[in-house]
Formats: C-alpha cells, sequence, structure tokens
C-alpha cells in the first residue's frame, strides 16, 4: 500500500545536531516492533534553531514515512516522552500528509556502503537509479557525516531533477541508500505545500 508521512509536533530538548541514531534508538526502546521494518522511514528532527552541536527544538517536528499498516504501532508514541541523548521529547498528536510527486527532490543526507569520497558516491547513485528504475539528474550537495554506534559513516546531501510524477513517488516510497531509519536516505519535494489539517478520530488528522 501506498506509504504517507505522519507528522508529530514536538516538544523538550535540546538534541544533538547528529541525532538520527540515539533517536530512532529512543524510538525503538518504545516501540521494540519498529527494528527490522522496511516500511518505516525517520527523518531527522527539524527544530527551531542550531547553536553549535544543539538543535534547539521550539515548535518542532518529526517526520515518519509509513506504511498504513504501521499507524496502530505508532499512535500510541503521542505524549510518550523519548529520551534522546539524555533530553526528554514529547511527541503531539499527528498529521498525516500524502506523498506528492515533484519532478525534483532534496535529501539531506543519503550514505552508500563504501561510497567514501564523490565519485563513489556518484556512482552508487547511479546504480541505486537503476535499480529503483528511475530516470533523474543527481546534483551532490554538502559532504557530511554521521554517527552511528560509535562509527562515523560519510554521506552527501542530494538533490533528484528531472523525474516523472511515478518515479518521484517510487524514490519518495522506497528512498536510496540505508540508514533510513535515522535519517539518511529520505526525500522531501524542495518547497512542500501548506496544508489545512483535518482532525479524525482516534487522535490522528490528515491534511487537507
Amino acid at each position: 500500500m501506498t506509504p504517507f508521512d505522519m507528522l508529530f509536533p514536538v516538544s523538550g530538548g535540546p538534541v544533538p545536531l547528529d541525532h538520527g541514531y540515539v533517536l530512532f534508538s529512543s524510538l525503538g526502546a518504545r516501540v521494540p516492533e519498529l527494528h527490522g521494518r522496511t516500511d518505516l522511514g525517520v527523518f531527522t528532527l527539524r527544530g527551531e534553531r542550531a547553536e553549535g552541536a544543539a538543535l534547539h527544538l521550539g515548535r518542532g517536528t518529526l517526520r515518519l514515512r509509513c506504511s498504513p499498516e504501521l499507524v496502530p504501532l505508532l499512535l500510541p508514541l503521542t505524549s510518550a516522552p523519548l529520551n534522546v541523548a539524555g533530553r526528554e521529547v514529547v511527541l503531539g498528536s499527528p498529521v498525516v500528509r500524502a506523498l506528492e510527486p515533484s519532478s525534483s527532490l532534496n535529501a539531506r543526507v543519503v550514505t552508500f556502503k563504501h561510497a567514501l569520497d564523490a565519485a563513489s558516491f556518484l556512482r552508487g547513485g547511479s546504480r541505486s537509479l537503476q535499480e529503483l528504475e528511475c530516470e533523474a539528474r543527481p546534483v551532490l550537495g554538502r559532504r557530511r557525516v554521521v554517527c552511528i554506534q560509535g562509527r562515523r559513516v560519510v554521506g552527501y546531501a542530494l538533490e533528484l531533477q528531472g523525474l516523472s510524477k511515478e518515479d518521484s513517488l517510487r524514490v519518495q516510497t522506497r528512498g536510496m541508500g540505508g540508514r533510513r531509519h535515522m535519517g539518511c536516505g529520505l526525500f522531501l519535494p524542495p518547497r512542500p505545500a501548506v496544508r489545512g489539517v483535518v482532525p479524525l478520530r482516534g487522535g490522528l488528522a490528515t491534511a487537507a
């Protein structure tokens, strides 16, 4: 079934700027069934401002890309405190947003095995697009290093241009590279449209 995004308002923190691994560890501690799920992508937290190595959340957001089957597992996260690198983060009631096709998509960071420089990364990106059966023009962005279980993993920001509607949705659905539970390989349109929110029963809401 077609996945969608669940957006939880967050409060608390601050948290480290590089928090993908510790965030998923905290989510997995609350909902152990999330481990091993291939139908889940966890974006890094969106906050109010960065200060040094810390992200101040303010009226922040946690975006989870998931299949409909995961909703019953994820809804209990509402109001459940998460311990993210020793700081308490609390999630509010989520809203749901459908994936929208866009000819251009951006990922904050993508990682491929053994891709330590720009040339090997672009080769990995080309292979990934072939596996997805998608045509796009990759534009390499900033080199980033993320820490996962004490290891430093090299990745790059990536923009994909010239996507068809079908390919855009396929990339958003399946992502690229690994570590999608930890904020890597997840794509969004460059400027998502702002939509109204319509409440639903059971603490869930959907974008109008």
